[in-house]
């Protein structure tokens, strides 16, 4: 829990002096605290004169600012960001002058990621918001805002340009890949012409809509939305009578459970005349979500006054069957103490008698569709890879027709260089070798040839129920971890099955174990094709077995795979165009020689050469890469010529670790020729800072192939 010490004397009631952020922990459910410790990254910040380094969140307007003027984050909120697997805290920034805060200054979006070794916030950050005069004051402060599936996040904010006195409120989307937070767009304005207009928005997501409501000087307000982003007009809270809420001055926040809808608020009353603005008691009651209204019969306290205000209140959803609502009392003006406050803080808990699934309902095109979009500024940028667009000879690609030129150039000229594959196996005998019947489908351990001398063995599942289904192949060290016996998170087979897909898995068993990791064709000490080119012709013989069964429909047949499996993916996809769409996770998917894990030039994958092989690890000096990679290297190649072989067939990159939003340079190139092709919404990139795939960034994997290869 997170909280603010409060500057009361010689301040000015509404004059809201706050110091750094300290924090408090709580190992038992809430019923001991640490001691609140100070949090040193969020000491305040001077403007120093002569210097050329501003304080973190000044450049949004600098012209407002002095020497000797000081920032901060207040009204700062922590949520859990279950994209990411980190904690995200929210709020925004302040700005004082001689302990004064600066009445015309600028606001920005502030953000902090806890870390849990160390048990402190990081260094807190701005988010770079387009530079238009309505953005040089805005904030998310004391708000609530919605996590989507795969990184997004859905944040109400309030803006204005700082010499005006009107805010509107709107919801941004924002990319967070557990390290930064990108804006990628914002959705329309709600703002009234009464005083400060609409400021301090919470969102939540109920029941198929998202719900906004707002701050005013006089009234609070409420609106509505199919899509978070553009929100119907706003009106006035108001009871079930009809009678006016009372809520004024005053911030309101949700209380979601998947059966109800609740609002906690304050509001005039006949026994809150002595609380400043009536800020107390805090109040809940249920919603009505179809006429926007607050139902009076199911009001009640939920904490109690005692003569304070009660401030910027947060809302915790700490497990299926628990909800906290955090508060402090606000020991202004002198003399409240008298009525029984003494500054204490509250945590109201909220015990469900049905659990709570708190999730976003969406359907797959919903869920994948805002990853076809980067942030804001990583859009058109391409950084330093060569355009495909360019033939051998220098000339330019405008037409179709001149892409399936430029393609088969390109096939050509990789063909050439990782070596041509043999004969395409494309009447497969599959030997059964073991059957049984698992939840709702059939598993079958199956043996088939995948190169000329080599044969495998891999996991037929297929779903009850009549066909013809969608398929998936699979691909990774081994086959039993994406059937369910491997590794968390990485069972693709299993939970597509369960979606409706046809899956087949494979794996380099033996070459795994052998800590040879690939297919070496012909034979280890001979090898005629890139390993990883081979492993790509392996998978594309998997494509003719699936596409083989009756269950199956051919045309529609995708194939994933995580980190090994996921260039093992992005080779079979992008040299095999029988395959309709691909998911790669975390692959590594440009050189990169500054991570390990991006090891294109090991003997395993595009750097084949004689025993004995290279030691392991990083290119060095003493430690060179050898065979087709170094070439590759020295002739400018990467990675992103082979993306482009997808074109018009859509990929999701499903990023991690080794792959940060920054690879959409590459990938912004893929959308190049999909525009030449008439084509959008085909190149998708999530983003997570962990290597290893978790439940959520899975989902929206699912939700790709869904969207591409279901019966939407």
């Amino acid at each position: 829990m997170t909280m603010q010490p409060l500057m009361l004397h010689g301040a000015d009631l509404g004059a809201d002096l706050f110091d750094a952020l300290h924090q408090t922990n709580s190992y038992d459910r809430g019923e001991t605290w640490t001691d609140p410790s100070l949090q040193d990254s969020f000491a305040r910040q001077r403007v120093v004169a002569g210097s050329d380094r501003l304080p973190t969140g000044a450049a949004m307007a600098p012209e407002l600012l002095h020497a000797g003027d000081e920032t901060t984050v207040c009204d700062f909120t922590p949520a859990w960001h279950a994209a990411s697997q980190r904690l995200l805290g929210l709020g925004h920034t302040v700005w004082y002058r001689n302990d004064h805060v600066l009445p015309v200054r600028p606001r920005g979006i502030a953000y902090a990621v806890y870390d849990t070794l160390g048990k402190r916030w990081s260094a807190w950050d701005t988010v770079d918001l387009p530079m238009e005069p309505k953005f040089e004051c805005a904030g998310s402060g004391s708000g609530q805002r919605v996590d989507l599936p795969g990184g997004d996040v859905l944040i109400p904010i309030s803006m204005k340009e700082p010499t005006q006195n009107q805010y509107a409120v709107t919801v941004c989307r924002c990319r967070f890949d557990g390290r930064t937070l990108d804006y990628v767009e914002h959705g329309n304005e709600l703002t009234i012409p009464i005083k400060r207009g609409l400021y301090e928005p919470s969102l939540t997501f109920f029941q198929g809509r998202y719900f906004l409501t707002m701050r005013n000087d006089d009234h609070g307000y409420v609106s509505v939305s199919d899509d978070g982003l553009h929100f119907a007009k706003q009106q006035r809270w108001t009871f079930d009578d009809g009678s006016d809420l009372g809520n004024y001055n005053t911030q309101q926040h949700w209380v979601t459970h998947r059966d109800g809808l609740y609002l906690v608020y304050t509001r005039r009353s006949k026994d809150n005349s002595h609380v400043f603005r009536h800020r107390a008691p805090l109040y809940i009651a249920r919603v009505d979500p179809d006429e926007l209204h607050v139902i009076r019969s199911t009001e009640k306290i939920l904490v109690p006054q005692r003569g304070a205000r009660l401030g910027n209140f947060g809302v915790t959803d700490v497990s299926p069957d628990e909800t906290w609502v955090t508060v402090a009392e606000w020991m202004q003006p002198d003399g409240v103490e008298k009525h029984g406050s003494d500054n204490s803080v509250f945590i109201a808990k909220l015990k469900w008698n049905r659990p709570n699934d708190i999730a976003v309902d969406s359907t797959p095109a919903t869920t994948i569709g805002p990853y076809f979009t980067p942030p804001r500024r990583w859009q058109g940028e391409t950084g330093p890879y060569t355009s495909p667009l360019q033939f051998a000879d220098g000339s330019r690609v405008t037409t179709p027709d001149d892409w399936r030129r430029r393609r088969a150039e390109i096939v050509d000229q990789w063909e050439g260089l990782m070596g041509k594959w043999p004969p395409l196996i494309k009447q497969p005998e599959v030997t059964l070798l073991e059957t049984s019947h698992r939840e709702s489908f059939t598993q079958h351990h199956i043996q088939f040839r995948w190169t000329p001398n080599q044969t495998t063995k891999g996991y037929l599942l297929i779903p009850d129920g009549p066909g013809p289904h969608p398929g998936v192949v699979t691909v990774y060290y081994e086959p039993e971890t994406a059937i369910g016996m491997g590794k968390a998170d990485r069972d693709f087979a299993l939970q597509l099955v369960r979606r409706g897909f046809v899956t087949l898995s494979i794996g380099t068993t033996q070459s795994t174990q052998a800590r040879t990791y690939s297919i070496h064709y012909p034979d280890l000490d001979d090898v005629q094709v890139e390993p990883l080119s081979m492993l790509g012709y392996a998978a594309a013989n998997a494509w003719y077995v699936l596409a083989s069964r009756p269950e199956v429909d051919s045309k529609r047949i995708g194939i994933v795979g995580h980190s090994y499996g996921g260039k093992w993916a992005m080779f079979a996809a992008c040299l095999f165009p029988n395959y309709a769409c691909a998911a790669w996770s975390d692959a590594g998917i440009v050189f990169d020689e500054d991570q390990e894990d991006v090891n294109y030039w090991e003997p395993w994958y595009l750097g084949s050469h004689p025993r004995p092989w290279r030691k392991r690890g990083l290119i060095t000096n003493d430690n060179p890469a050898r065979g087709l990679y170094p070439e590759l290297i020295a002739a400018g190649r990467d990675l992103h010529e082979l993306h482009v072989l997808m074109a018009p067939r859509p990929f999701l990159v499903s990023g991690g670790a080794v792959d940060p939003p920054s690879r959409w340079q590459a990938l912004n190139l893929s959308i190049e020729v999909n525009r030449v092709l008439g084509h959008r919404n085909r190149v998708a990139m999530t983003n997570r800072p962990d290597h290893a795939p978790n439940e959520d960034s899975n989902e929206v994997i699912y939700s790709f192939f869904q969207h591409f290869l279901g019966d939407e």
